[in-house]
């Protein structure tokens, strides 16, 4: 039977369901002005004793979807909060918690919301709930009844033990800026830590840098790689993982949290595809649109994430699941804001096969203030699959599509 709580309203979860051990937070919310587009993010701090998260990742958010020790996974971003039901669910397995955590915060923010003159006052019907991840039952539930004018920022509820048990908060409290108000709150960021996570990203990109100098470097445009089907056991149960990186200006951040609070403002880029499978179907996997495809269905390509912010440490990634089923696959870098064209990221591709082949190539003949690059090419021919570096620029994704001749229309996309 779910349990309907106040503002400060607590309940006991390991004395009300004591062998329950994996439980979902479901948050969901609407707004008031129809057809206006808000960016409403849940996020996670987890805790130690000292009411501060240990690490960063254990900042759990759209662009860090699993906790340190595995025990919290996040949904995913959902940028329109539209139809019933949980917008953004955090599932959290309790047995997985490192003993130092002793407190899950749950937030929700709006993303820009102060630059946007957004605000809870124009939010409606928010929830948070907690249920049995396997039954789907409903536990306690806190529907968000406060008023509120300016505030841009919600701690909505919380887990929390004491005296060896878990239990479960309805908080209820509004903040006036943004997420900033819970990194002041939860995080420390001293200069030597700042100097400490400088130099993990660049020991993190020195050991890519090595990694990608084993792969075979397609240099110039039209540069090629060929792998044989014929030599994989199975060609159906072949995987091509695609990443793009690029240059973060890591010298001048002060955290992964100053990144995302958009202190450095670093470029903004996204990875994409344009296909066209065997059988004729074409379309497009991108951020724009929330078009990241699918695993499991056709078109059996699938985009892992949007990372807005350069917070990523793995930049974004494409997965084929099935090449023998595609017919070509351009794969393309957009920018979206942050730079006016590709002379400052150092753009990279690289490609990593099941098999364990590996090409890499680098954007470094960039176009000036054409933002869209078509970075390069898969065609399956026969029993080939041909990797071609292409890295020819456009004004955007329109052109491209001409120009390679995918016939896809277009309309404007945000995100």
């Amino acid at each position: 039977m779910e349990i309907e709580l106040s503002k400060g309203g607590r309940f006991n979860l390991s004395q009300e369901a004591p062998s329950l051990k994996k439980v979902a937070i479901g948050l969901g919310w609407q707004v008031n002005q129809a057809g206006k587009t808000y960016d409403i993010d849940a996020s996670v701090f987890m805790l130690n004793a000292d009411c501060k998260i240990p690490d960063e990742k254990y900042f759990v958010f759209y662009n860090n979807l699993r906790s340190l020790d595995g025990s919290l996974i996040h949904s995913g971003d959902n940028r329109t909060g539209e139809g019933n039901g949980d917008d953004e669910t955090i599932y959290v397995d309790l047995a997985k918690v490192n003993p130092a955590i002793q407190e899950i915060v749950f937030v929700v923010t709006i993303h820009q919301g102060q630059e946007k003159n957004q605000n809870f006052s124009q939010i409606k019907n928010a929830f948070i709930k907690i249920y049995n991840q396997e039954s789907r039952n409903s536990l306690a539930r806190y529907n968000l009844r406060e008023a509120f004018s300016q505030e841009t920022a919600l701690e909505f509820g919380r887990l929390y033990k004491k005296d060896n048990q878990w239990r479960f908060q309805a908080v209820g409290e509004g903040y006036s800026s943004g997420l900033q108000s819970f990194v002041d709150k939860y995080v420390v960021e001293t200069k030597q830590e700042e100097k400490k996570q400088y130099s993990k990203l660049t020991s993190l990109q020195d050991s890519r840098k090595n990694y990608n100098n084993m792969a075979i470097q397609l240099k110039k445009s039209g540069d090629s790689h060929n792998i044989d089907l014929k030599k994989s056991s199975n060609s159906s149960q072949l995987i091509i993982h695609a990443n793009l990186n690029w240059n973060r200006q890591e010298s001048n951040i002060g955290g992964l949290f100053k990144n995302i609070l958009g202190g450095n403002k670093p470029p903004d880029l996204d990875l994409g595809c344009m296909y066209q499978m065997v059988d004729g179907q074409k379309g497009v996997i991108q951020p724009l649109g929330n078009s990241f495809g699918s695993k499991n269905s056709s078109p059996y390509i699938f985009l892992d994430k949007d990372d807005r912010t350069g917070a990523a440490a793995n930049g974004e990634n494409i997965y084929i699941f099935r090449p023998d089923l595609i017919k070509r696959v351009m794969f393309f870098a957009f920018i979206y804001q942050g730079t006016p064209d590709f002379k400052s990221v150092q753009g990279r591709i690289f490609f990593k096969i099941s098999n364990g082949e590996e090409v890499s190539l680098e954007l470094n003949n960039p176009d000036s203030n054409r933002r869209f690059c078509a970075a390069a090419m898969i065609k399956t021919i026969k029993s080939q699959i041909i990797i071609t570096k292409e890295e020819k620029y456009f004004l955007g994704h329109e052109e491209a599509s001409k120009n390679y001749r995918f016939s896809i229309n277009w309309t404007p996309g945000s995100k």
